[in-house]
């Protein structure tokens, strides 16, 4: 009985056609290769990848890892008159001393800046200047609102970094009576002198000064220090506490410790 089932099931293999031969492979190669594109999309999505090869055309067109989002990724407007987070970051950006407040000295900045990177050079930072820039809108909470950067723009604020560092590029002048050049400052000479040198008209004496100020309660360097009211001495805050002054002719002009609490603080 086993040889003879053995032999009938022998003939049957040797009967079948080519054609069958070769359909049977064509099925084989279809499964193989649907089983190979299944294993494929399979092994991709559980790395992480897409469920089915890209084409050419669909990985160029795929933003890759870290490409930088749209202009709309930043969506503030910062200028002249706004402080910050995000006027440091901006600061660091363009190469300027970072202190937070957007002065000229920072607008200039920008505005080379924007130059450098074929952009519209108007010395503001907004969502496409931003975005090139890597900034993040989040982290202008502590810009100027808009209202307050209206009132800078009528009242042109004194809070500006260049104006610090021309009242301590004078630091060692002499102190004279009634001096209102680099020969010799008075105090009220000194800080007229200083803000001519921003572009900043302010009368002569301390007193009409102090009148002609705007006062404020958070000063900023480069705001004037007034000394008791009517004021008797003024100079420029340097921050932290500090002023820049023309004090006497021992001392001529020198970067201090503001050392009482009657002071007041005035802008331009």
């Amino acid at each position: 009985m086993s040889t003879f089932h053995t032999a009938r099931h022998s003939a049957r293999r040797t009967h079948r056609t080519a054609a069958h031969r070769a359909g049977a492979g064509v099925l084989a190669a279809t499964a193989l290769g649907l089983g190979a594109s299944m294993m494929t999309a399979t092994g991709a999505a559980a790395q992480g990848g897409p469920e089915a090869p890209a084409s050419s055309t669909s990985t160029a067109s795929a933003p890759s890892a870290g490409t930088a989002t749209s202009s709309s990724s930043f969506d503030d407007v910062v200028r002249v008159g706004d402080r910050g987070i995000v006027v440091e970051q901006i600061q660091d950006k363009v190469g300027v001393t970072s202190d937070g407040v957007f002065g000229s000295e920072t607008e200039q900045g920008v505005i080379s800046w924007q130059n450098d990177h074929g952009l519209s050079a108007d010395g503001i930072v907004g969502s496409e200047t931003g975005s090139r820039m890597g900034l993040s809108s989040g982290s202008t909470t502590s810009t100027a609102s808009s209202s307050e950067t209206a009132a800078a723009s009528t009242s042109s604020p004194a809070s500006d970094s260049s104006i610090v560092e021309t009242a301590r590029g004078l630091v060692g002048t002499p102190y004279v009576m009634g001096g209102t050049s680099t020969s010799g400052f008075d105090c009220s000479g000194f800080v007229q002198h200083v803000y001519e040198a921003a572009g900043k008209d302010v009368p002569r004496t301390t007193q009409d000064q102090q009148a002609a100020a705007t006062p404020v309660s958070d000063p900023q360097p480069g705001d004037i220090v007034f000394f008791g009211n009517p004021a008797y001495h003024n100079g420029i805050y340097a921050g932290d506490g500090k002023i820049i002054d023309a004090g006497n002719p021992s001392t001529g002009v020198s970067e201090r410790d503001i050392w009482t609490d009657d002071v007041t603080y005035g802008r331009f």
